[in-house]
């Protein structure tokens, strides 16, 4: 497959691409990554340990080596015809975006949703920070009226001066917010995803204010957030960039992630009684009002880089 601007683009060979989440955290039972690697190369992104198991161990290779899986709409179709799903929660896009740049020359994500559109009762989302997604509202809002379908965007920053620091090649936020307004006014169900909420960075009261304001004006029907998780292929990438770039959270950083991939469960609390009072006052739901609750901190999570300990 031919490189572009810096990019090796890898065909990967595809046994299966509907795969079972066990996680208690998640609110979806399956999830489908149409690629592996993502060019938008979010700092923060806590998938890069994916690219681990292909040996490939530079955080960077996760944006720099994109795998394309080219036979994934058939291997979906072949596999919801045998595989039981029923209502269980679908998820397209939990570890790479699937409206990033590739998409634009693959369509590995509108081939899958082609199938989807000729099914009914399913229970699908689709989270991308693209605004591409609106090249897919013709299949999108078939989806919608077989099936139950959400659309979540994730928008953690209204700052383009902030946004293209830690998300350097994603689509700017104001493209977001009109692909989530198009696909509202075409009937189809959006969400605001503040994820991941970064300590010092973007928990500023009035920044998330902001952010849940412009999502009520697009249309979107509930906002959620969630704590920066970070794993240690991430903080590889993360922890340097934040010494080099934000050097006065990164303390606070440290401090947090040095030995947990999580965010303390005190932080966890204040947040989101501080996100509920901001939803609240949009006219959201709550989670404690849609019924739902907040996971539970992690088990013995496993030993984080600091950074001191980063070179």
């Amino acid at each position: 497959m031919p490189d572009r601007g810096g990019v090796e683009f890898v065909e990967m060979p595809v046994r299966s691409i509907l795969n079972r989440c066990s996680s208690s955290r998640m609110p979806f039972n399956w999830t489908i990554n149409p690629y592996r690697g993502c060019e938008f190369g979010c700092v923060y992104c806590y998938a890069r340990y994916t690219h681990e198991f292909l040996e490939l161990r530079d955080p960077m290779d996760f944006e720099r080596k994109i795998f394309v899986k080219r036979i994934a709409a058939s291997v979906l179709a072949r596999t919801l015809s045998r595989t039981p799903i029923g209502t269980d929660a679908i998820a397209i896009g939990t570890a790479t975006d699937p409206y990033q740049p590739a998409e634009r020359v693959y369509r590995l994500t509108r081939s899958m949703l082609e199938i989807f559109a000729g099914l009914s009762g399913l229970n699908l989302s689709i989270t991308t920070k693209s605004a591409l997604v609106v090249r897919d509202i013709d299949l999108l809002r078939e989806i919608s009226r077989r099936s139950n379908l959400s659309v979540n965007f994730s928008i953690v920053t209204l700052s383009r001066r902030l946004q293209r620091a830690i998300e350097p090649r994603a689509p700017r936020p104001g493209l977001r917010l009109r692909a989530m307004a198009a696909l509202t006014n075409a009937s189809i169900r959006c969400n605001a995803l503040v994820m991941p909420m970064i300590p010092g960075l973007t928990d500023d009261p009035a920044a998330i204010e902001i952010v849940v304001r412009a999502a009520r004006r697009a249309g979107a029907s509930s906002v959620w957030w969630r704590s920066l998780y970070l794993k240690p292929a991430a903080a590889c990438r993360f922890i340097p960039f934040m010494r080099e770039r934000f050097p006065q959270y990164a303390p606070r950083i440290d401090a947090f992630y040095s030995h947990a991939v999580y965010a303390p469960r005190e932080y966890e609390d204040r947040m989101n009684e501080l996100f509920d009072r901001i939803r609240t006052r949009y006219g959201f739901r709550t989670a404690h009002e849609r019924g739902g609750e907040r996971p539970p901190p992690a088990q013995e999570p496993p030993r984080q880089l600091s950074l001191g300990g980063v070179r």
